[in-house]
């Protein structure tokens, strides 16, 4: 009989509980808005990773992910990168069927590829099968046009090549040329412009890139794959901010960060300003410009006298850096130039110019270099003191072990450009300049694409190097990773000690002015090249 009535009692409690949370429930349901289809995203990591198109949860209030299993989740923004329309998302589980990513520079025209994505918001995943029209390149930034049938709710979704492996994303963000886009034509980010997001994900294995799936080639291979595909991707829901009475004001922002508020289920790190750019030169100053030049080219002199006093003699085309500390990074700049910090570097020697189309000619007759991807340039002799373009990182290198050389650090490369004091340009810090050069055509490069090395004088750096900026992009030898500077080391710092790409410094007139500052970070694929790549060497001083 006590059993009994204990399994009364026991029976009762659960009742009430049920029915309490069940109203609670409803009353949740209640008040909740519904989310609406947004987009579509891949997972990348089987913990929870997610990525998709910045516009897709941009403003968003709460994000939900529903996975091609019906699997729904409520997701939080771990990072984003509104230049590339990229975000990184996060769901609470693991297991999930994660999809490999593949290497974006070896897409080519014309090349098969397999869209994937929730059309028009529905549940099933529709499977597209198209190619790559186009690969449309700004700088170093590149867009793949794609001629695949995408509809709306396909963007954030991936392209796949015919291993499996995730080469770009689906974005609006991007326009044909013409402003109109035809019919059957779409655009979608290189998955290589991911890397720092992907960054953000604990375990993440770099190394296994490019290693994907084996290549489908007959029908029964293609099905298979698909279903592979179909499983990796999902459906991204959002809640819109329409009620801006009930949305808490947005905190105060960095220096240079984005001016849009940031909502509460959302949550991306941010990095607070240092009270470093306080002491580094700041405002326009061009008298205190000047005195610091003058002290710059003093402390050049003086080290180049120490060391003929020890034997030692200047190579012929390079400038000597002193040791001592400089400012690097940026308080104002993209993430991952920030902050602002002091970094010690030994002397070293820096090229006042950057690698000539003749000086490169002779390595390749010398059988120390492999010829540049596209050999037009090279060849013609009225640019044989133009820069070398078209080469790789690994062409770049080589070409620095034949002279004897090596490739400059980031940091080396930083410190030549900007001097000791912080300043954004190697001529100070006035914006205005660049955008006046720009828009008159004063330094513009000529009908080449290029201009003969040392012709923009009015670029050169306090120690005397020359296009460092309004000239080429230049391979640097650092790995490139976006939080580096968070942990770097103070003293000779070179890079991280592993990762899929290397970072380029430096940029051509047309691109972005915040790209022309010297604390920009450029990166891409060793296998890259473009026509505006190029390289100069640095090397150890005794």
């Amino acid at each position: 009989m006590r059993r009994i009535a204990l399994r009364r009692i026991a029976f009762f409690l659960w009742v009430i509980i049920v029915a309490g949370s069940s109203s609670l429930w409803g009353a949740e349901r209640l008040n909740a808005p519904d989310a609406t289809p947004a987009g579509s995203g891949v997972i990348v990591h089987s913990d929870g990773y997610i990525l998709t198109a910045d516009h897709v949860v941009a403003n968003a209030k709460r994000i939900f992910v529903v996975t091609a299993g019906e699997f729904r989740a409520p997701a939080f923004l771990i990072s984003t990168d509104s230049e590339h329309d990229l975000a990184l998302l996060k769901i609470e589980t693991v297991g999930l069927s994660e999809a490999p990513i593949g290497y974006a520079g070896a897409v080519r025209l014309d090349q098969e590829i397999i869209t994937v994505g929730f059309s028009f918001g529905l549940r099933e995943v529709s499977v597209t099968r198209g190619r790559i029209a186009a690969v449309r390149t700004k700088g170093v930034q590149r867009v793949f046009q794609v001629d695949a049938a995408i509809n709306p709710g396909n963007s954030g979704g991936a392209i796949f090549n015919r291993r499996g492996e995730v080469v770009g994303l689906m974005t609006t963000k991007f326009s044909h040329p013409s402003g109109i886009v035809p019919e059957g034509m779409s655009f979608a980010v290189p998955i290589s412009y991911a890397t720092p997001l992907l960054a953000n994900i604990p375990d993440f294995d770099f190394t296994i890139i490019g290693k994907g799936r084996i290549d489908a080639k007959g029908g029964g291979e293609y099905r298979g794959l698909a279903q592979e595909i179909v499983r990796t991707t999902v459906l991204i829901e959002t809640v819109r901010n329409t009620d801006t009475a009930s949305v808490p004001p947005a905190p105060a922002q960095v220096a240079g960060a984005s001016s849009k508020s940031d909502p509460p289920a959302v949550v991306s790190p941010r990095i607070q300003p240092s009270p470093a750019r306080a002491q580094a030169l700041s405002g326009q100053d061009e008298e205190a410009i000047a005195r610091v030049n003058d002290q710059l080219r003093a402390a050049q002199e003086n080290e180049l006298k120490q060391l003929a006093q020890r034997g030692i003699v200047q190579p012929e085309g390079m400038v000597v850096i002193p040791a001592g500390e400089f400012w690097m990074g940026s308080e104002d700049g993209l993430q991952d130039a920030r902050p602002l910090h002091l970094v010690y570097l030994s002397s070293y020697w820096f090229d006042k110019y950057e690698v000539t189309n003749a000086r490169y000619q002779q390595c390749v007759e010398g059988g120390g270099c492999t010829p540049p991807k596209d050999r037009l340039t090279l060849e013609d002799l009225q640019h044989a003191q133009h820069p070398v373009t078209n080469i790789t990182w690994n062409q770049a290198r080589s070409f620095c072990q034949w002279q004897g050389k090596r490739l400059p650090t980031e940091a080396e490369w930083e410190k030549a450009a900007r001097g000791t004091d912080g300043r954004r340009y190697p001529w100070g810090n006035d914006g205005d300049v660049v955008k006046s050069r720009v828009r008159i055509g004063e330094l513009t490069a000529g009908t080449s694409g290029t201009d003969p090395v040392g012709h923009q004088t009015a670029t050169v750096s306090p120690y005397g190097v020359f296009d460092l900026i309004g000239s080429v992009s230049q391979w640097v030898k650092d790995w490139y990773a976006e939080d580096f500077y968070q942990a770097s080391s103070s003293r000779d710092p070179q890079g991280p000690l592993r990762g899929s790409f290397r970072v380029l410094r430096g940029g051509e007139w047309n691109e972005k002015p915040p790209n022309l500052q010297a604390s920009y970070r450029g990166w891409d694929e060793v296998t890259y090249w473009g026509p505006t790549l190029g390289v100069r060497c640095a090397g150890d001083v005794p």
